[in-house]
């Protein structure tokens, strides 16, 4: 092959959004926060794009699903550009969690401490 016949590569730099599925662990690990509290941290244990096919993707999915049964693992779903994007995403979706149980904490002591404060920001007016 000479150079002038050469196929004109190109390269893409650009990824498709897909769907993966993450095998993740929530009650290993735990982080103590300023207090003596103690939340669990999200650790991704593997991480796989769905196949297209969707009879392959069943029988990916019910291989996943026979690997964690009675286990302490959970299967998640993110649709990602990326392995490492999705589990990003898990781990960002479960702090999100938690940030928003401990808020609840105190919405509901500032909603004791001010009677009237939940009725001005749950106004539908």
């Amino acid at each position: 092959m000479t150079p002038d016949s050469a196929p004109a590569y190109r390269v893409r730099l650009d990824k498709d959004v897909s769907t993966f599925l993450l095998v993740v662990d929530d009650e290993g690990d735990y982080s103590q926060l300023g207090d003596d509290t103690y939340i669990p941290e999200r650790r991704v244990l593997h991480v796989e794009r769905v196949a297209a096919h969707p009879v392959e993707a069943d029988l990916q999915r019910a291989a996943l699903d026979d690997a964690v049964f009675e286990s302490r693992y959970k299967i998640l779903t993110y649709t990602a550009r990326s392995e490492a994007q999705a589990a990003g995403l898990a781990v960002r979706d479960h702090h999100d969690e938690w940030a928003l149980l401990m808020l609840e904490d105190v919405l509901h002591a500032d909603e004791n401490a001010f009677p009237g404060i939940a009725d001005r920001f749950h106004n539908d007016n």
